[in-house]
């Protein structure tokens, strides 16, 4: 038994390769409040094809959506328990998998279910 690295109950679930926080839904409705808000796409604002250089971003936002990837894009080993892959699988289904009709404007097209 360990603790889970991002909310640390007690799991018996092995180390995997995870990032350094899970993806946080208060997070992505501010992406996407911001992106509403400057009328622009998720995808012009969060993702590898993003470049701020072509929007107005503002000092906040960019620190945070600095610090967000840093949590989110950092990977090691460590142990996530079952509550938390689970909703960190659905909150990545509800961002960033576009549904059969394109809607979310998500970066990935493809299906995680299992």
């Amino acid at each position: 038994m360990a603790n889970c690295a991002w909310c640390h109950k007690r799991t018996t679930l092995p180390e995997v390769f995870a990032a350094d926080g899970p993806l946080l839904d208060w997070m992505e409705e501010r992406i996407d409040l911001y992106c509403q808000a400057n009328n622009i796409t998720r995808s012009e604002l969060w993702g590898e094809n993003s470049d701020w250089s072509k929007i107005d971003l503002s000092p906040k936002m960019e620190a945070e959506l600095l610090a967000y990837d840093e949590l989110v894009a950092t990977v090691s080993r460590k142990r996530i328990c079952k509550e938390c892959l689970i909703t960190d699988h659905k909150l990545f289904k509800k961002y960033y998998i576009k549904d059969n009709d394109g809607n979310n404007d998500g970066l990935y097209k493809f299906n995680l279910d299992f």
